[in-house]
């Protein structure tokens, strides 16, 4: 198992309230794992305690048996912002994480050039960051996170600033991508329809004890859409459920 969280809870300074509190599960290796839950309930603060930008009060976290203390090129994260630096263009931008980490410019070149195709951005690796849509850049930050070659993929609302149309489109490039890689990811998103979409199991955040009220298994096969009656059952059932912890 690539990840496994063991009893954690996340305290913030004086606050007797545990933001988080007995979070124990587990991400396998090639599985994409969604986690949601209403604003605050502390998805974003569990993916900042895996990613090692902040240290949980208590509990360990473990990756390939090693302890989680900081951050580390064995998880990369893609935030709502796609912090992309407007001086280079597409490509530069991919090859950037690689450039220092040391690898060859071969090996970047070779790298860029492949998942830069998986995101269907090849035609564009010259562009300058200005020049491309906001969709395009967030395809732009998801080639330069794969491209690291990551144990997991730590991805924070990353369309969610996007409008819905171009959202929809990102999310079933995902799937595609997912399907073709079996990258391990771990993603918080606010839509539930989005996590029923994406994910293998769907972990469902409590606000009112931050801790973990279900986790579901998604049995649907892929590729996903969104209006087959199991789907949007599934959708349903895990919306209330959300809804249900207010």
């Amino acid at each position: 198992m690539p990840l496994l969280l063991n009893d954690i809870e996340m305290k913030f300074h004086d606050d007797q309230r545990a933001v988080l509190s007995h979070i124990n599960f587990e991400v396998k290796d090639g599985e994409f794992i969604c986690i949601v839950g209403q604003s605050g309930c502390g998805k974003s603060t569990l993916l900042n305690i895996i990613a090692g930008l902040i240290k949980p009060t208590s509990g360990v976290i473990s990756l390939d048996g090693r302890p989680v203390e900081g951050p580390g090129a064995d998880r990369v994260v893609m935030f709502q912002e796609h912090g992309l630096y407007p001086w280079l263009n597409v490509i530069e931008n991919v090859k950037f994480g690689m450039k220092l980490a040391g690898l060859s410019k071969e090996e970047q070149r070779e790298r860029a050039e492949y998942y830069l195709k998986l995101v269907h951005l090849e035609e564009y690796k010259e562009y300058p960051i200005h020049k491309i849509s906001g969709g395009m850049r967030q395809r732009t930050a998801l080639a330069r996170a794969l491209a690291m070659d990551s144990k997991i993929l730590l991805m924070d609302e990353p369309f969610s600033a996007l409008d819905k149309q171009t959202s929809n489109k990102l999310r079933a490039e995902l799937q595609q991508v997912w399907m073709e890689t079996h990258k391990t990811i771990l993603f918080i998103t606010h839509s539930v329809e989005e996590a029923v979409y994406l994910g293998d199991r769907v972990v469902v955040l409590s606000p009112n004890k931050g801790e973990i009220f279900k986790i579901h298994d998604i049995g649907i096969p892929r590729p996903r859409y969104v209006y087959t009656q199991d789907f949007v059952e599934l959708r349903h059932q895990i919306l209330e459920e959300v809804k249900g912890e207010e």
